[in-house]
């Protein structure tokens, strides 16, 4: 089945192998009450980690003027 296919996909998947190969910058909005140090730590080399208090990890819809702003001032 494709969904079965798909989920095996992503336990396979490497991300930080993935990440290696990235070559454009990579901005990842974490909300700071949600993110940990380890995951901070761990991919501070490879990742613009931008700590966010905008609620929780569905803050795009909770605050999407704040998102909007998050956005435009990675951009400029």
């Amino acid at each position: 089945p494709a969904g079965l296919r798909s989920i095996e996909g992503l336990v396979r998947w490497d991300m930080d192998a993935a990440l290696r190969e990235t070559r454009q910058p990579i901005t990842v909005f974490a909300i700071r009450d949600l993110v940990t140090q380890e995951a901070i730590d761990r991919y501070r080399d490879r990742l613009d980690i931008v700590l966010v208090d905008l609620g929780s990890h569905h803050f795009p819809v909770e605050a999407p003027k704040d998102t909007a702003k998050l956005l435009a001032d990675i951009t400029s």
